[in-house]
């Protein structure tokens, strides 16, 4: 994508999720106004590679659900995608010469800042649209702000004092690993350009995600032992947390290998018997994490709660994950998707 990627702000829309395990779930995803980028789509690209390079988990039905494709849409070189609130806005090959900054200042500038804050607030008029009192989100690499306009504030000014560059050239080097040094950078190096408008809200009021927090210094993975019926969680590999489980009735039915979190859904809707999210008849439970079992597309094979506590630690599944749900409900506050999930027996 490069220096030609285009940038705009959009309103988020209310989406709609369908999964199995091995039935049909929906969902709703809400978001708040955050930037977009348009992709051409090249030779040997699918949606999955698409979001493991801008979003940094194998989430292919989001990239899907935006530009209202199936998710086993076939992809066409040259054809154009929109990626809304990526948490990677691009991708940069450096060339001879280059330094964080100049980086940093070719894809922002206090200008360009004006106007994404004035999106952001939605503001159409950036001689008129600033009032003395009006409260203003401002977005910036560290997470959001919130400013109280005072006499004399310019939608510049504000931008020059929230955003500096220096804060983002340090965004840039925490994300690719790197030294704010000179000679830190190489060219042919590929930099991760991140989003600073990056912002997802999560299930508790006023808990948000942002650049600064979206990538774990001590990464999760999840261990299943399918013999004990025992979950694991690991945190920059040191033990976190240990779960009972209920896991296929029949040897075999819960695959084993190694699968990744793909999808996370709350109060998932059970089809196979029309029953909806958070009915306590509903045999799915709270809480749906969907794993990229082959050949499945994340749609049969999942770790979630259960409306039959007494099943847990027994073989008693359809070969998906049984957890109780306030344990999944912390699994699923915790780990985030691109989770590494380890099945074995």
């Amino acid at each position: 994508m490069g220096m030609q990627s285009k940038w705009v702000l959009s309103i988020a829309a209310l989406l709609v999720l369908l999964l199995s395990c091995p039935n049909p779930l929906s969902a709703k995803e809400d978001n708040k106004s955050s930037i977009s980028i348009t992709y051409s789509i090249k030779s040997g690209d699918t949606l999955y590679s698409i979001a493991k390079k801008y979003y940094l988990t194998g989430d292919y039905e989001r990239v899907a659900r935006l530009n209202g494709w199936v998710p086993k849409a076939s992809l066409k070189a040259g054809a154009v995608l929109k990626l809304k609130n990526p948490l990677i806005l691009d991708h940069y090959t450096v060339n001879a010469g280059d330094t964080l900054f100049a980086i940093t200042n070719r894809y922002f500038n206090r200008s360009q800042y004006k106007n994404a804050l004035m999106e952001y607030n939605g503001i159409s008029d950036p001689n008129t649209g600033l009032k003395i009192g009006m409260a203003l989100i401002v977005p910036i690499p560290s997470g959001e702000q919130r400013h109280v306009v005072h006499a004399g504030d310019t939608l510049y000014s504000l931008s020059a004092k929230y955003f500096k560059s220096i804060d983002y050239q340090q965004a840039i080097a925490r994300y690719n690993e790197i030294q704010e040094t000179p000679g830190a950078i190489k060219a042919g190096q590929v930099l991760r350009i991140p989003n600073p408008f990056y912002v997802v809200l999560e299930d508790s009021p006023g808990k948000e995600v942002t650049i600064a927090s979206a990538l774990p210094s001590k990464p999760f993975s999840i261990e299943i032992d399918i013999t004990k019926n025992k979950l694991y969680v690991r945190s920059g590999g040191k033990l976190a947390k240990s779960f009972d489980i209920a896991s296929g009735k029949r040897k075999g039915q819960t695959p084993t290998g190694s699968f990744e979190i793909i999808t996370k859904i709350k109060n998932p809707w059970y089809t196979a018997k029309d029953i909806p999210g958070g009915d306590p008849k509903n045999p799915l439970g709270s809480r749906w994490l969907g794993l990229n079992v082959p050949n499945t597309q994340g749609r049969t094979y999942g770790i979630h709660g259960t409306n039959a506590p007494a099943s847990i630690g027994t073989n008693a599944s359809a070969g998906c994950i049984r957890m109780l749900n306030k344990d999944v409900e912390w699994l699923y506050n915790t780990v985030p998707t691109g989770t590494i999930v380890k099945i074995h027996a």
